[in-house]
């Protein structure tokens, strides 16, 4: 076995620490070859923030619940990202195919501001370490993030594993909190939300097979079928979306350019999945969708980005989170409807540093009541919920493997004139190493 020892460039240890895909062999810091054309390699990052939040009372992150007290809070946490580890394998070409495999492991490295608690005071709390409530003693959290095969060729790619979710991709990715904080979380252990649920929703990883074509004279497209998802139904209501019997299908048409001094990319994505209602007698279901439409323009040392989506039953913050509700006998089911933006503009200096100011909203319709003249089991009419977020960053190179970031973000819940409509001011001070 030849072993060969490559620097990283920043952009391609970037696009492996989001998810983006399968980084070559090229990219990755120590990529081990042999005669038989087979090479391993490995990419990842660890970060690592300091950040600070004045949280009104009320306030929730996500927009679902809500903070009893306000609070003044510290922490030291992942961002955005995670840290990531990436293993990959790259296959001789044969017959024009070319495999390539990846798996990704995502840890952070905070507790859910816990040290060594196990057993609380409340009735939740008195399972100690089978009720979930031992995050200090568990350590941070880690997940796998990425485990898909891509194979090759002048037909495209064909794709099949785990991966992030074709819908609102662009969106999460060209988002310049990706690589800070963004909204943060109060007190768990996972991950900041970045600008989830204020401008995008979170499309998640998720197991697949898709298909994307050649890049014709700058036109792509990608569809992918997906394991389906039940509908985690609204907080008030009952009723429940917990059969599937086709597949999500997720999809995106992109068009990419470059002319002098600068590139233009315009994408389209989309989703669509029927859910039915398991429950003896249920006659409903409940079709999720959602499309959005985005464009990215650089020219010189601007780098300018925007974004739209609008579905139904889709949720406000997370996919298939509260966007639908059924009423108790299942012979009704609604899909409220959500749409969102968000625009930026950022400037780099030198190549090196990033300056950057990014605002984007979320909204999701409140539900209509249930009439129980006419329907079974009636439901009250809901409010609507607006979120959104005022984000201004610098995010410097210092090297080739070293970024320092600074951030600081004003969020502002708005549910509807049923309670106060809390705010929350957030600023946060951190690294990545790359590799």
């Amino acid at each position: 076995m030849a072993k060969q020892f490559k620097k990283t460039k920043l952009a391609a240890a970037v696009c492996a620490a989001a998810g983006l895909g399968l980084a070559s062999s090229a990219s990755a810091v120590v990529v081990v070859g042999g005669d038989n054309g087979w090479e391993v390699s490995f990419d990842g990052n660890i970060n690592a923030f300091y950040t600070t939040g004045d949280y009104d009372a009320g306030f929730d992150t996500m927009g679902y619940g809500s903070n009893s007290r306000p609070l003044d809070t510290a922490r030291v946490a992942s961002g955005f990202l995670p840290a990531f580890f990436s293993f990959n394998v790259k296959g001789p070409t044969v017959n024009g195919v070319t495999a390539t495999g990846r798996f990704s492991f995502a840890p952070t490295i905070q507790n859910a501001n816990v040290k060594n608690q196990v057993y609380g005071v409340g009735t939740a709390d008195a399972a100690g370490l089978a009720g979930g409530r031992s995050q200090g003693l568990q350590g941070a959290s880690i997940e796998t993030r990425e485990v898909v095969v891509n194979l090759d060729g002048n037909f495209g790619t064909v794709s099949f594993g785990r991966t992030l979710s074709i819908f609102g991709r662009q969106a999460i990715l060209k988002d310049m909190t990706l690589f800070g904080v963004g909204s943060s979380q109060v007190q768990n252990g996972s991950v900041a939300a970045g600008r989830i649920g204020r401008g995008y929703t979170y499309p998640n990883f998720n197991a697949r097979f898709s298909y994307k074509t050649p890049n014709i004279n700058g036109f792509q497209a990608e569809i992918g079928l997906y394991d389906p998802s039940t509908e985690q139904t609204s907080w008030i209501g009952s009723g429940i979306l917990d059969e599937t019997d086709t597949p999500r299908f997720e999809g995106e048409l992109s068009y990419t350019t470059a002319f002098s001094g600068g590139s233009f990319q315009l994408w389209v994505d989309g989703l669509w999945q029927n859910i039915e209602n398991s429950r003896v007698g249920a006659t409903a279901d409940a079709q999720v969708t959602g499309y959005g439409i985005g464009s990215n323009v650089k020219m010189g040392g601007f780098d300018v980005v925007g974004y739209y989506y609008n579905g139904e039953g889709l949720g406000r913050s997370l996919q298939f989170v509260g966007g639908t509700r059924c009423n108790a006998f299942g012979t009704t089911c609604q899909e409220n409807d959500a749409d969102g933006y968000y625009v930026q503009g950022s400037y780099t200096f030198n190549g090196k540093t990033r300056l950057g100011a990014s605002y984007g909203e979320s909204s999701e319709d409140g539900f209509s009541a249930m009439n129980p003249t006419t329907t079974a089991g009636a439901l009250a009419a809901t409010n609507g919920v607006d979120l959104s977020m005022l984000t201004v960053g610098v995010y410097h190179d210092v090297n080739s493997w070293l970024k320092v970031i600074a951030e600081y973000s004003h969020l502002e819940n708005d549910f509807g004139n049923t309670r106060n409509d809390p705010e929350a001011d957030t600023f946060s001070v951190g690294s990545f190493l790359f590799w």
